[in-house]
């Protein structure tokens, strides 16, 4: 009686276990990720998804930084690679800077101010450089004081003062932002870097495992977005 109760209770167990585990493996095979990326552990899903601004069939691939950001510094070598090397062809990455605080918002003016003048590709880089190799952290104590540090750096790029400063105080830069304020607000990202995926996944290079299987991560994430 204690062994046929027993069997029951085992087969019972191992009937919940299985149930338990398929619909996980169903889960991942219907997102399209390799089974290795597990939701909650490697990445979480955005609820409610977020609107995206690219072009029909395209992915987007955000970055939300900060040019004073150490991890971003570290991070930047691995996107530049992967930009260039294993991007899909179907994604389009876009940055998007931070503006937590006075210092933030005058790094994120200088992103916009360079992407106004489409010279962002170009000195993206080199801003990191700028601050962490070469000690220079590109601000003031203010506005007032840091517009002529950032000036002096855009001349020694090659940019001439007067359109980076008509750049620094155009009404496009304004509006960039506050588009971006509003756009870290809606992601609730509370650090940097931080990456979502056609607005319906987030992750991050801790929550990957690293900075090499956190691309890796983006590419799947990615191809599972184009299939859906």
């Amino acid at each position: 009686m204690n062994l046929v109760r027993g069997s029951f209770i085992a087969l019972l167990s191992a009937a919940l276990l299985v149930g338990v585990i398929v619909p996980t493996a169903d889960a991942q095979k219907a997102a399209g990720t390799d089974a290795r990326w597990q939701e909650g552990r490697h990445y979480r899903r955005i609820s409610p998804s977020l609107p995206t601004g690219v072009a029909p069939g395209k992915i987007e691939v955000l970055e939300i930084f900060w040019y004073g950001c150490g991890a971003c510094y570290s991070l930047d070598p691995f996107l530049e690679s992967w930009k260039k090397n294993s991007k899909p062809a179907n994604v389009e990455f876009v940055r998007v800077p931070v503006t937590w605080n006075a210092g933030a918002k005058l790094h994120a003016r200088l992103f916009y101010t360079l992407q106004a003048l489409k010279q962002d590709e170009r000195l993206h880089t080199k801003v990191f450089d700028t601050i962490f190799r070469g000690g220079n952290g590109l601000l003031g104590r203010d506005e007032e004081s840091t517009l002529p540090l950032m000036v002096a750096w855009a001349k020694q790029q090659g940019i001439q003062e007067k359109a980076f400063t008509d750049a620094w105080n155009s009404m496009w830069v304004n509006t960039k932002l506050r588009q971006a304020d509003e756009l870290v607000r809606r992601y609730r990202a509370e650090g940097t870097p931080f990456i979502a995926v056609n607005g319906q996944f987030s992750t991050d290079v801790g929550m990957a495992g690293g900075a090499p299987q956190m691309l890796g991560l983006i590419n799947d994430l990615a191809k599972a977005e184009k299939t859906r």
